[in-house]
């Protein structure tokens, strides 16, 4: 059986690999882990107020706003023909979701592993646990009385806004910075990466302000995605 598994296993690709292993994560095929909390910690006592950027909003922006971004620039590099510079930036662009895909794949396995309960958990969970729990007792294993809200409660680390953010912008300032240099302009290309890169910080800090994650969520956050966009790029 273990032959067989290695045989097919080998005969996968990178692509391959990276969405059986998302859909596994995403179908919650492997078990999950559930961390507990502090009777009446004010960490986890924020009221659950919304998401100054939603996840639809960030998501739409990940899978569209670069390419735009690519099939503008590859038009603009001088000596290139409409047909060439589609190809080249349809290039790019599969290596970007390639990392896109990789850095899901990543988060929502920590999320489900981990299981560490949000800042709004008491608002949106409402574990009846809390209700008889005194001083500063530890409840290890809890039952939401909001079933409806359990994923928007225990989900907290890492933050997926924060490293999917700073992916997508710090991907089109690089993109920029190997196939822009050459395009008239050049200010606007500075400016271009700037806003990519205080859009993604503007993201990541959101999630503190709306208490949707910890501060050391939306660090972990960003330190994941590091080495997945260095990865990313060096198979461009």
């Amino acid at each position: 059986m273990l032959d067989k598994l290695k045989f097919y296993w080998s005969k996968t690709n990178r692509w391959h690999r990276v969405i059986f292993l998302f859909l596994v994560i995403e179908l919650k095929l492997v078990p999950g882990g559930k961390v507990g909390f502090q009777c009446n910690d004010p960490a986890l006592s924020h009221p659950f107020t919304g998401d100054t950027i939603s996840w639809k909003w960030l998501l739409g922006v990940t899978v569209l706003l670069p390419l735009a971004v690519m099939l503008f620039v590859e038009r603009q590099c001088a000596n290139k023909n409409a047909e060439t510079g589609k190809r080249m930036a349809l290039r790019w662009y599969k290596e970007y979701i390639y990392g896109v895909l990789l850095n899901l794949t990543v988060i929502q396995t920590l999320k489900l592993v981990v299981g560490s309960p949000r800042p709004h958990f008491f608002d949106t969970c409402q574990p009846k646990e809390a209700l008889t729990c005194v001083g500063n007792e530890y409840v290890s294993s809890y039952t939401c009385t909001k079933a409806y809200w359990l994923s928007q409660s225990d989900k907290s680390f890492p933050s997926g806004h924060t490293s999917l953010a700073l992916h997508t912008g710090l991907f089109i300032v690089y993109y920029l910075h190997r196939r822009a240099s050459d395009v008239p302009r050049s200010n606007a290309v500075l400016v271009a990466q700037l806003v990519c890169i205080l859009t993604a910080l503007y993201c990541s800090v959101s999630r503190i302000w709306d208490h949707r994650h910890h501060w050391w969520d939306v660090l972990a956050g960003a330190i994941i995605a590091a080495p997945i966009l260095f990865y990313t790029v060096s198979i461009e």
